[in-house]
Parts: structure tokens; C-alpha cells; sequence
């Protein structure tokens, strides 16, 4: 069968990969910070700085509209900002920290569109199929593999697994809440309030976790923290979701199989870790899985506006 792929949606592809590829950056940046900066604290510099770019970015769209935003619009960035970011990026961000390496943080992570493909049924109205679930075994046993990266099991500890997937839950949650929204509003406008209202919702709680050295850490750890903020951030959720535009929830989530591949050669890079066989075995069946999920026709479910 040949494939009916759009133009648009080839390009939406294309956004999602790169998206992806930044997303798999924040791992390895993450573990070169660590504990130093806290992980809220973190979090709530990241999207902070990401909602005040973007909804500068967006400041010609807000007057092009045609209907002026509302408390309805402004309770959806909310609530799309608490899930996928209040909630879901601190438990990501403590995860990385408590499991052994970047890598294996990854691999957990990326098993967020197990996640989607159930969600998306019901937030969505995207379709279940046999290729679907095919394309998610393979992905998933491909991640299997990349958890005996070091000859053994080597997911790290019990706690630091069941965080991360906490954290890809929650964003697996928001994935198919900003789908169902994304074009009434736009990838760049609903990232940019989602972001901002998602990390205000955080400073609170960064407030009562302050300590005295907390800005003089940060001053030290600023070139990194702020290449999480623009590139592995704001960037990259752009490009995410203007590739959800295009195309459906599951196959945006399905891209994330390739998180895992990329974050371990860039570990292997600059953090000094090792790929072994397991590993690679692990990303041919992970890029087999993403050619199954991103071939045939777009869900029409994956087309659902926020009513």
C-alpha cells in the first residue's frame, strides 16, 4: 500500500522529528546539571522563559484573531499548563536525577505513547487499528532492550522508574489535550500561555524550596539552563506541536520512539556513556516501529477541534 501522506502532513512529520530531536537534548543537559539547580526551580525557568518567547512571538496572531480570547480559552491553557507542565516536568526532571543514566531516562520516558494510543481514543476520537498496536509492540520492545545497556538490567531504581513514568503519563495526557485544541489556536499561542500559566502555577512551591545558594548555583550552571530554555523548550514545543497540527496524537507520540535513540548517542558524546549490542538491536526495532506508526492514512479523529 502506498502511502497517502499530505504535503502538510510530511512536514508536520518532519516538525515532530525535530521536535524530538531537541526534546532528547534535555536529558543529557539535565544530567550535566543536576542536583545543583532544583528540579521545580528548573522547571519553572524553563517554561517561564518559554511562555514569555512565545507569547511575545505570537503577539501578531493575538491581533489577527478575529474573536478575542475568553475565560473558556484561557482556562484551556491553564489546564493543559498544569497537566503537562506543573505536573508532569518537576516528577521528569527529579526522575532523570534519581535514575543511573540519561539514556535509561529516556527509554521510560518514551513509553508515553502506550499512553496516547489509549487516550486518544477517548479525548480524540482517533482510532484504534491492528497497525497501531503492531507499530507500539515493536517500539516497546525495542525500549526493552535499551534497559540492559550495560550487559544487565539497568533501569535504575524502582522510584526513579515510576516516576518517569508518572511524568509520561501526564504527558501523554497533555499531548491529547493540546491536539483536541491545537488549531483553534495555534502551535506558538498555545504553548506560549500553556507554558507561562504552567510554570506560574510552580513558583509557589519554588519559593518554599529556595535556599541561600540557590542564585549563586544558578549564575554558575546559566549557559545550560538556558539552552534547556530555548532550544530543548521553547523550540522544541513549537516544532512539536505545529507537527500535531498536521497530523494525529498517535503519531506524534509515536515520533518519541526516537527519543531514546537520540538521547543515548548524545550521552555517548558528552556524558562518556557506552552503547552495546542490546542497544542497537533496540533501535532498529524502535525505527521500525516509527515507520509503521507514521505510514498509511492520518486518523480523521486526529482532525478534532476544540468545540
Amino acid at each position: 500500500m502506498k502511502s497517502s501522506m499530505t504535503k502538510d502532513e510530511i512536514l508536520g512529520i518532519v516538525s515532530l522529528i525535530g521536535g524530538v530531536g531537541l526534546f532528547s537534548t534535555v536529558e543529557v543537559v539535565s544530567k550535566s546539571i543536576g542536583w545543583r539547580v532544583d528540579p521545580v526551580a528548573l522547571t519553572f525557568i524553563r517554561f517561564f522563559i518559554t511562555g514569555v518567547v512565545l507569547l511575545i512571538i505570537s503577539i501578531p496572531l493575538l491581533r489577527l484573531r478575529i474573536k478575542p480570547l475568553g475565560l473558556k480559552d484561557y482556562g484551556i491553557f491553564c489546564l493543559n499548563g498544569f497537566i503537562g507542565i506543573t505536573l508532569a516536568i518537576p516528577v521528569f526532571h527529579i526522575a532523570v536525577l534519581t535514575m543511573g543514566k540519561a539514556s535509561s531516562s529516556a527509554v521510560v520516558f518514551c513509553i508515553n505513547p502506550v499512553f496516547v494510543i489509549v487516550l486518544a481514543r477517548f479525548i480524540n476520537g482517533e482510532e484504534w487499528s491492528a497497525r497501531k498496536w503492531v507499530a507500539v509492540i515493536f517500539g516497546v520492545l525495542g525500549v526493552s532492550f535499551f534497559a540492559y545497556e550495560s550487559g544487565a538490567l539497568d533501569i535504575g531504581s524502582v522510584r526513579g522508574m515510576g516516576l518517569m513514568l508518572l511524568a509520561a503519563f501526564f504527558f501523554a495526557l497533555s499531548i491529547c489535550i493540546s491536539k483536541r485544541v491545537l488549531a483553534g489556536y495555534g502551535a506558538i499561542l498555545l504553548m506560549g500561555f500553556s507554558a507561562l500559566a504552567g510554570s506560574l502555577m510552580l513558583l509557589p512551591l519554588v519559593l518554599f524550596r529556595l535556599r541561600m545558594n540557590d542564585i549563586q548555583v544558578l549564575s554558575e550552571a546559566w549557559l545550560p539552563v538556558l539552552f534547556l530554555s530555548l532550544a530543548g523548550t521553547a523550540l522544541a514545543y513549537a516544532l512539536y506541536y505545529y507537527g500535531l497540527i498536521n497530523t494525529s496524537a498517535q503519531k506524534g507520540a509515536m515520533a518519541f520512539f526516537l527519543k531514546p535513540v537520540l538521547a543515548s548517542l548524545l550521552a555517548v558524546m558528552f556524558l562518556g556513556e557506552t552503547i552495546n549490542m542490546y542497544m542497537l538491536l533496540g533501535t532498529a526495532l524502535i525505527l521500525s516501529g516509527l515507520f509503521l506508526g507514521l505510514e498509511g492514512k492520518a486518523s480523521r479523529g486526529g482532525t478534532c477541534k476544540n468545540s
